[in-house]
């Protein structure tokens, strides 16, 4: 066998080892979120005061009382054998959140009837004042029309404790308990946990992109309401003091069901280049955005 070919073949299996080891970095996630926060992506700085949506809804959502804490650090999620250096928010006490209070001309409003959440995130420990609230996503008025709220359990276990999914409009809820979503994170590891809901349909849950549950639901929802109230580290701005205690890195949400294959690729590729054909990449964003 003549030089070239033995140099060819070393060469092409010094690149098939390379491409293995770094499929995680360069796979792309799904494109299409509506809501995307992820503070690499959107090269968040620490004086910041909003934390601006690199999804296709645009505009940002303002910190509340007062501003969470940007960190840089090195995520591991052992049971995919991820492990990537990048930034993320942390609530350090009550009142420490992103959301706001009113429609505005930066808020992003969504449409929803089926929808896909993604939360890749780690619980710091139990309740630093009232509840353990994750996320909440509303119309207006918020109590009477279509809303989804995360909270935990508040000993700081990791169990999400309820999954409230609701459509005043026509008086149906569903308060999802940790025994049917199965959705268990742990205590100070990062893990993503997926929700599916396919209206009036089935709800389907996921953690580091492996099902966990899947049951019935006869909440529908209709795209005609405009979604405008936010969340992180909440459900609402008069519930601040309800602040999760926990660090998140990214959260997403698309207006539509995400296969369950789909759901894996965003895991493995949780912060490969994102949607708009970006050629940067997430460690050069830190670099910049810190």
């Amino acid at each position: 066998m003549s030089n070239n070919i033995l140099t060819s073949i070393s060469v092409a299996c010094v690149l098939l080892l390379f491409a293995s080891s770094c499929s995680t970095v360069f796979a792309q996630a799904v494109p299409g979120a509506v809501l995307y926060f992820n503070p690499a992506e959107t090269e968040q700085g620490r004086n910041d005061k909003v934390w601006r949506n690199a999804g296709e809804a645009g505009g940002e959502l303002e910190h509340t009382g007062k501003l969470p804490r940007l960190e840089e650090g090195t995520i591991t999620i052992k049971g995919i054998g991820f492990e990537e250096t990048t930034l993320w928010y942390t609530a350090e006490e009550s009142g420490s959140t992103f959301s706001n209070a009113a429609p505005g001309a930066k808020t992003p409003v969504v449409n929803l009837q089926d929808f896909t959440m993604g939360l890749l995130l780690r619980i710091n420990g139990g309740l630093l004042a009232e509840e353990h609230h994750l996320v909440g996503l509303q119309a207006a008025p918020r109590e009477s029309v279509q809303n989804v709220r995360i909270w935990l359990d508040n000993a700081g276990s990791g169990r999400f404790q309820n999954v409230s999914i609701a459509q005043g409009a026509i008086g149906a809820r569903e308060d999802l308990g940790n025994g049917k979503t199965r959705l268990t994170v742990g205590s100070q590891e990062w893990h993503w946990a997926h929700i599916v809901f396919e209206s009036g349909d089935e709800v389907t849950t996921y953690i580091d992109g492996k099902e966990v549950a899947q049951f019935g639901t006869g909440v529908k929802w209709n795209k005609k309401h405009d979604m405008s109230l936010h969340a992180i580290f909440s459900h609402s701005q008069p519930e601040a003091r309800r602040t999760c205690n926990c660090s998140i890195a990214i959260y997403r949400v698309y207006d539509r069901a995400l296969s369950a294959a789909e759901i894996d690729k965003n895991v493995r590729g949780s912060f490969a280049v994102e949607p708009n054909d970006k050629l940067t990449t997430t460690w050069g964003k830190v670099k910049r955005g810190f």
